[in-house]
C-alpha cells in the first residue's frame, strides 16, 4: 500500500468541529502512481449526513462544510480507490469527532483608533457565547496583523501588543482573527501626525421675532479635552421654507471671521428671505459652520432649528375643542396661541365672533391669551343654523386674507378672485400638514349661516365671485 498522511483531522483522539463551519481535510498520498478517488464521509448514528469526493494524484484538500444543526458524536471516514469501481481500498481510516454548536462571536478592540510612529498597539480579542460569556474552552487562534502573525491557544480572552517602528507604513492597518474556521477583522490607522479633534456647536435663536431686524447667534469650538479652539470660522446661511403652494429658496449669506473658543455673528433674515413670499410662509434658517484650527484640523456642523414665520403668532383650536356644534346649546372652545417654536404666547388679543346670515351678530368676544391659551363660550347656537363656517382673518392696509376652516385639509382648494383696494382675498385651507399661522392682530371668527336645503351658502358681501363654499354640517 502507498503511504498516507492525514493532516489534523485524523489523529488518535476526539476532535471538536462546529456545525455550520467549513473545515479542511488535507490528504497526501506518497509514491502515487495514478489518479486516486478520495472520498470523505461524515455520519451520525450510522447515517451519512455529508459525503464529498476528490480526485488527486499526490496531495489535495477537501472543504468540509459541517451541516448546521448537528450536535454530538459523529464519525469521519476517509478512503480511496484506485478506480471508480469497487476493487478494494488503497487506504481507509476513520476517527470519532464531536460536533458543537457554533454560537460564538469574536470582538476585536484596540486602545485607540489612530496611532503615530513608535506607539504601542494594544489589542484585546474576546470570544463569547450567545449570552456574552467568555468561552471556557481552549481555542487555536491565528491573529494576523500586516507583517506580524501570532498563533495562540487560550480560553475566551486574549490581550496582546506590538510596537510600531519609527518609520511604519502610514494608512489603514487591518487585524485579522481566525477562530473555528471563521475570519474576523478590525482596522486602525497609522498617521504621521494625529490632529486633535474638537466639537463644534451652533447656538441660534429659537425663532425670528421680526423679519426686519437682526438676531444674534453664536458658535463654540472646543477640543475634546476642554481647551478652546483657535482658528478661522466660515458661516454659510440661508432661509428655506414653503409659502402658499411651493418651496421657497432664499439667498445665501456667507460670513468669515476668527474664532477663539467662541464667536458671535448677526443673523439677518431680511438679507436671506426669498423674494415675494406669501403671508403664510413657514421656513427655517439653515446654518452651515466650518472651523479650521491653527493646527490644520477641520470640523463642519449644521443647524436648521431656527423657525422663520412671516406671521409671528400661531392660532389654532386645542385638541380637546369639540368639532360638533349643537343648535340651541352653548358651545365651549379653547384656542392655543403660540410662537413659531411652540412656546406659549401671552398677552395676544384674539377675537371670537359668531354671525347669522353673515350679518346678524350672535356672539363677539375679545380674549387675551394667558399661558398660550384663550377659552371662550358661545351661549347658544341658533336652532335655525344648519352649517358652521370657521375662519381666521387679518385686516390689512389694502386687503385682508381669509382662510376658511371646517373641512379636512386634503379637501381644501384655492381660488383667487383678484385684488383691489379694500377687497378681500380668499383661499381655502391649505393641504399641508401644519396649522395656519396668524399674528396678534388676527381674529378667530366663527360664522353661522342658515341656508336652503340642497343649496350651498356663501359670503359675497364684498361683491366677489362666489366660491364653492366649504361647509361643515351642524350636528343636531
Amino acid at each position: 500500500l502507498s503511504g498516507l498522511l492525514f493532516s489534523s483531522l485524523l489523529p488518535a483522539l476526539d476532535l471538536i468541529v462546529f456545525s455550520g463551519v467549513e473545515e479542511t481535510v488535507s490528504v497526501t498520498i506518497f509514491s502515487a502512481k495514478a489518479e486516486t478517488r478520495v472520498q470523505v464521509q461524515l455520519s451520525v448514528k450510522g447515517q451519512a449526513v455529508l459525503s464529498l469526493l476528490l480526485l488527486l494524484t499526490d496531495k489535495g484538500t477537501i472543504k468540509l462544510k459541517v451541516p448546521s444543526g448537528l450536535r454530538g458524536q459523529a464519525l469521519l471516514k476517509v478512503w480511496g480507490n484506485r478506480q471508480l469501481t469497487e476493487r478494494g481500498y488503497i487506504f481507509h481510516n476513520y476517527t470519532s469527532i464531536t460536533v458543537e454548536s457554533k454560537g460564538s462571536a469574536v470582538f476585536i478592540k484596540t486602545d485607540k483608533p489612530i496611532y503615530k510612529p513608535k506607539h504601542k498597539v494594544l489589542i484585546n480579542v474576546y470570544t463569547v457565547t450567545p449570552d456574552l460569556r467568555p468561552i471556557n474552552e481552549k481555542l487555536i487562534r491565528r491573529i494576523h496583523i500586516l507583517m506580524f502573525c501570532f498563533f495562540l491557544t487560550f480560553i475566551g480572552i486574549v490581550n496582546m501588543s506590538f510596537p510600531l517602528s519609527d518609520q511604519p507604513v502610514f494608512g489603514e492597518w487591518f487585524i485579522f482573527v481566525e477562530v473555528q474556521g471563521q475570519t474576523y477583522n478590525k482596522s486602525f490607522e497609522v498617521q504621521k501626525y494625529v490632529m486633535p479633534k474638537f466639537e463644534l456647536v451652533i447656538i441660534p435663536p429659537p425663532y425670528i421675532r421680526d423679519l426686519s431686524l437682526c438676531e444674534q447667534a453664536s458658535i463654540t469650538a472646543r477640543y475634546t479635552f476642554g481647551k478652546p479652539v483657535t482658528g478661522k470660522l466660515t458661516v454659510n446661511m440661508t432661509v428655506n421654507g414653503v409659502g402658499y403652494y411651493r418651496h421657497e429658496m432664499g439667498q445665501p449669506v456667507i460670513k468669515t471671521m476668527e474664532i477663539k473658543g467662541s464667536a458671535n455673528f448677526s443673523l439677518c433674515v431680511k438679507d436671506m428671505m426669498p423674494l415675494d413670499v406669501a403671508d403664510h410662509f413657514r421656513g427655517t434658517v439653515s446654518i452651515w459652520a466650518s472651523v479650521t484650527s491653527i493646527e490644520g484640523s477641520r470640523q463642519t456642523t449644521f443647524d436648521d432649528s431656527t423657525a422663520v414665520h412671516k406671521q409671528l403668532i400661531d392660532i389654532k383650536y386645542s385638541k380637546d375643542t369639540r368639532k360638533q356644534f349643537k343648535p340651541g346649546l352653548p358651545y365651549k372652545g379653547k384656542i392655543e396661541v403660540t410662537y413659531p417654536d411652540g412656546s406659549p404666547a401671552d398677552g395676544v388679543r384674539v377675537r371670537v365672533k359668531a354671525e347669522l346670515m353673515s350679518k346678524d351678530n350672535v356672539y363677539t368676544s375679545e380674549l387675551i391669551s394667558k399661558d398660550g391659551e384663550a377659552s371662550f363660550e358661545i351661549p347658544s347656537i341658533p336652532i335655525a343654523a344648519q352649517h358652521v363656517w370657521l375662519e381666521v382673518f387679518k385686516e390689512m392696509a389694502d386687503f385682508d386674507v381669509s382662510d376658511v376652516f371646517g373641512v379636512p385639509k386634503d379637501d381644501g382648494h384655492m381660488w383667487w378672485p383678484g385684488l383691489s383696494s379694500k377687497r378681500r382675498r380668499r383661499s381655502s385651507v391649505f393641504p399641508w400638514d401644519w396649522d395656519i399661522t396668524k399674528d396678534a392682530r388676527f381674529a378667530f371668527t366663527v360664522r353661522i349661516h342658515t341656508v336652503e336645503r340642497n343649496r350651498a351658502g356663501g359670503d359675497d358681501r364684498h361683491g366677489e365671485f362666489k366660491p364653492p363654499a366649504e361647509w361643515r354640517d351642524v350636528h343636531r
